[in-house]
């Protein structure tokens, strides 16, 4: 009967080894498995977190945390199970295989969920400030984009059949580089023309009757009187945005990419290709340098910053 019931002390052990809070649903301590998955989850938080990265590095202070919350787990599981009072009602969950269950359960979700729909990304570097800064998170969609991966692993490549526009904010694999993700703006789509020039972006946009060499509007509301580097507010295809450049470092036109038939810092946009550029105009490394973003490169778009 439920009432005789009582948990085995080794799968106790084992659960909290493998599974460390899914155990307190076996040992038929629910409670126990928020405390211990909040606590877990704070210690991910903190281990992508650059500010406290060092922490959990080799030879940081904090770099045993993990272990200590898995151990923890067990002891804890292992005490509960050896006093366990037979007369406490049992719990739906309370046994090996529902525990099982839902491990499986939200380990599938979370898979399902972070490979082709939405998932997070931290901002290692300041290429794309202020919008973006180091420290920053977003949240990617990533359903439509052809390009699915877990954890930096593909898993399923497919046609694109999301829309990307001037202006968005998309992670990408760089051409050459296809074990990074980089994140940059969309400046200009298949067959665009784009001609970069003290500082500024001249778009001929690929439509019939669009104007040769549009100068996207950009306005200063910040000079760089404190500090090397002055905002400007630049609007593209109705997207409002602020960028930084630093006026007084010379464009590194020596270095950019040179597209065959075209003047230097001028390119023609292909087929199935994008223009990106960082927000950071003077500390981007991006298509100016590289060239072009294939379609089949895209992971998806930036939705949400915190």
């Amino acid at each position: 009967m439920n009432t005789e019931w009582k948990p085995n002390n080794w799968i106790a052990v084992l659960f909290g080894v493998l599974f460390q809070p899914f155990v307190f649903l076996y040992v038929n301590r629910p409670r126990y498995f928020f405390f211990y998955l909040a606590l877990t989850l704070c210690c991910v938080f903190l281990m992508q977190y650059p500010a406290s990265t060092a922490l959990f590095s080799e030879g940081g202070k904090a770099q045993y945390w993990p272990y200590a919350i898995t151990i923890a787990c067990a002891i804890h599981a292992y005490i509960l199970s050896a006093n366990y009072d037979v007369s406490q009602k049992r719990s739906w969950c309370a046994r090996w295989w529902t525990t099982l269950l839902c491990v499986v359960t939200v380990y599938s979700s979370l898979f399902v969920t972070k490979t082709f729909f939405y998932d997070f990304y931290s901002i290692p570097a300041a290429s794309m400030s202020p919008a973006l800064n180091p420290g920053d998170y977003v949240v990617v969609s990533k359903y439509g984009y052809g390009n699915y991966s877990y954890a930096g692993i593909p898993v399923l490549q497919t046609k694109s059949t999301a829309a990307v526009q001037r202006g968005d904010i998309i992670v990408f694999k760089k051409p050459g580089n296809e074990t990074t993700d980089f994140i940059k703006r969309v400046i200009a789509g298949p067959g665009d023309k784009v001609y970069y020039q003290h500082k500024r972006i001249y778009l001929t946009r690929a439509c019939d009757g669009c104007s040769e060499n549009e100068l996207i509007d950009n306005v200063e509301i910040d000079d760089a009187a404190e500090s090397e580097f002055s905002m400007y507010q630049e609007t593209l295809d109705g997207k409002l945005y602020t960028i930084q450049q630093n006026t007084n470092r010379p464009d590194y036109t020596q270095h950019y990419y040179r597209q065959p038939g075209m003047r230097l810092g001028e390119w023609i946009v292909p087929a199935g290709h994008y223009f990106v550029m960082g927000d950071n105009r003077d500390n981007s490394l991006d298509s100016r340098y590289w060239g072009f973003v294939p379609e089949q490169n895209i992971v998806g778009k930036a939705v949400y910053i915190f």
